[in-house]
C-alpha cells in the first residue's frame, strides 16, 4: 500500500528538489562544456599536456543548436529517479477575492499566495483547478472572469497546468473559452480539458503530455457540466464532459466519450496518467454511484491518479493497492471566499513518483499533504486576504512573530487541522474504497 511520506523522507525530497533545480540551471552549461572538450580532443587540443608552458590555445564555442541529441541528459540506467507533484483544489474567481486584490492600477496578487509558494514552486509539477475564465473585463462571480494579473501570479509561484474543464468553462460562450485558452498559454500555463475547436481536440486527443526528469506524464481533465449550459452545435468537443445529460440530471455517464480520451492516451504510452475531474455535488461530501462508476472506468483505463474538484469541501483520499490508483475525491477550495462551512480549509496534495531506471517502471511511491487555510483580512494583524499554511501560521502565532494571525484565527485553524487529519489519515487496507 502506498503510504504517506514520513518527515525524514519529506525532508530528503525537499533537499533533492533543490539539488535538481540547481542541476537544471547548470545543465546547459555542462552540456556545452562537454561538447567543447570533445571537439578539442578531436582537434588535438590537449589542454593538460599537449602544449608548452605558458602557451594558450584557442577555444571554439559550439552553438546550442548543434549539440548532438545523444549528449543531452542521457537517461540514467541504474538507481531511481524521484519527482514530486503538487496538486491543489479550486481557485474561485469571486467578487470578494477580487475586491481584496484591487488596487488603483489593477490587481495585486503578489501577497495572496506568498505563504504557499515554496510548496507549489518546490514541486516538479504543480496542478490546480481554475474555476473561471480570462475573457472580458467584467470580473467576478457573475461572469466567472478573472483579470490577467491572476494567471501571471499563478505562474510566478510555480503553477504549471490548470484545469479549465469545469463549471465556468463556457460561461462566456465558446469565444470566451477560446480567449481564455489563448491567455493562459500566453501566461505560460497549460489549460487542461478544454479546446478551441474540434480540430484542436482531434490534434491533441483530449489530453496533454508533459515530461519531467524523463518521466512522461499524461494529463487529462473532465467536468460533470457547465452551470447547466449546453455546448453549441459544432463545438461539442471543446470541453471534455463526464455525462451525456450534463445540462440536466447528471445520471447518464458518457462512457463512450471518456473511453475515447482514454484510448488516445493509451496510444501515447505515457509513464503515468493523471485525471483531474470536476464532479460530485457542491457543499456535499457524499460520493455518488456515478462518481464511483467514473472512478472505476478511469482506473481500468490506465489512470494512476485522480484529482477531484467541485464540492468545495475536502474529502477523503483513497489508495487502491490492487489497481494501484490514488483517488483524491475532492481537494476542496485552494482559495476563495471561505464563507460556507468547511470551505476555509483544504490541503495541497504532495505526490511522490518514482522510476526504476533499470526496468523503466514508474509508480506512485508516496503521498503527503500540506494543510492550508484561507485567511481573511480581519484574521491577521497585518491584514490581507490570502491562503496560508496552517501549521506554519499557528507556529508564528505561538512564537508571537510579526504578522501573526489573531487568536480567533488560531482557534479556527486548530479545529480545521483536526478535521483535515481525520479525513486524510490512512485507514487500514480493508477500509479503503475499492
Amino acid at each position: 500500500m502506498t503510504k504517506q511520506m514520513d518527515p525524514t523522507r519529506r525532508k530528503q525530497a525537499r533537499h533533492a528538489q533543490k539539488a535538481k533545480m540547481k542541476r537544471r540551471r547548470r545543465q546547459t552549461g555542462l552540456i556545452v562544456t562537454a561538447v567543447i572538450l570533445a571537439v578539442a580532443a578531436a582537434a588535438g587540443w590537449f589542454f593538460l599536456g599537449d602544449h608548452e608552458p605558458g602557451e594558450t590555445r584557442p577555444v571554439e564555442t559550439v552553438p546550442p543548436e548543434t549539440i548532438p541529441a545523444e549528449t543531452q541528459a542521457p537517461r540514467p540506467q541504474t538507481g531511481t529517479t524521484v519527482i514530486t507533484i503538487a496538486a491543489a483544489g479550486d481557485l474561485n474567481v469571486t467578487d470578494y477575492v477580487l475586491e481584496n486584490a484591487a488596487h488603483e492600477n489593477g490587481y495585486d496578487f503578489s501577497g495572496t499566495f506568498l505563504d504557499v509558494a515554496p510548496i507549489l514552486s518546490g514541486a516538479d509539477l504543480t496542478l490546480l483547478n481554475f474555476e473561471g475564465n480570462l475573457s472580458g473585463e467584467s470580473y467576478g462571480y457573475a461572469t466567472g472572469a478573472a483579470p490577467l494579473e491572476l494567471p501571471k501570479a499563478l505562474k510566478a509561484i510555480g503553477v504549471d497546468a490548470v484545469q479549465t474543464a469545469n463549471s465556468a468553462a463556457i460561461r462566456q460562450g465558446v469565444s470566451g473559452l477560446v480567449t481564455t485558452l489563448e491567455r493562459f498559454e500566453t501566461a505560460g500555463l497549460t489549460p487542461l480539458g478544454t479546446f478551441a475547436d474540434s480540430e484542436e481536440f482531434r490534434r491533441k486527443g483530449g489530453y496533454e503530455i508533459v515530461e519531467v526528469e524523463g518521466i512522461r506524464i499524461a494529463l487529462i481533465a473532465f467536468t460533470k457540466g457547465m452551470d447547466n449550459l449546453g455546448m453549441p452545435a459544432g463545438s461539442e468537443d471543446c470541453v471534455n464532459i463526464l455525462y451525456k445529460d450534463y445540462s440536466s440530471d447528471y445520471k447518464k455517464v458518457d462512457t463512450d466519450g471518456i473511453a475515447r480520451v482514454l484510448r488516445n492516451v493509451a496510444e501515447e504510452q505515457p509513464d503515468l496518467t493523471i485525471a483531474m475531474v470536476h464532479w460530485g455535488s457542491e457543499y456535499n461530501t457524499e460520493i455518488s454511484k456515478t462518481q464511483d462508476k467514473i472512478r472505476k472506468q478511469l482506473q481500468e483505463g490506465g489512470v494512476d491518479i485522480i484529482l477531484g474538484s467541485h464540492p468545495h469541501l475536502l474529502q477523503k483520499v483513497d489508495y487502491d493497492s490492487i489497481g494501484k490508483t490514488l483517488v483524491a475525491w475532492s481537494l476542496g477550495d485552494f482559495f476563495g471566499d471561505a464563507v460556507m462551512a468547511g470551505t476555509g480549509y483544504s490541503v495541497i496534495l504532495e505526490l511522490e513518483v518514482t522510476r526504476d531506471n533499470a526496468t523503466g517502471e514508474v509508480y506512485l511511491s508516496g503521498w503527503d499533504y500540506v494543510p492550508i487555510y484561507t485567511l481573511k483580512p480581519e484574521q491577521s494583524v497585518s491584514g490581507g486576504h490570502r491562503v496560508v499554511r496552517i501549521r506554519e501560521a499557528m507556529e508564528r502565532y505561538e512564537q508571537n512573530f510579526v504578522g501573526r494571525i489573531t487568536e480567533d484565527a488560531y482557534a479556527s485553524m486548530e479545529k480545521a487541522l483536526g478535521k483535515i487529519e481525520d479525513k486524510l489519515t490512512p485507514k487500514p487496507e480493508g477500509e479503503q474504497s475499492q
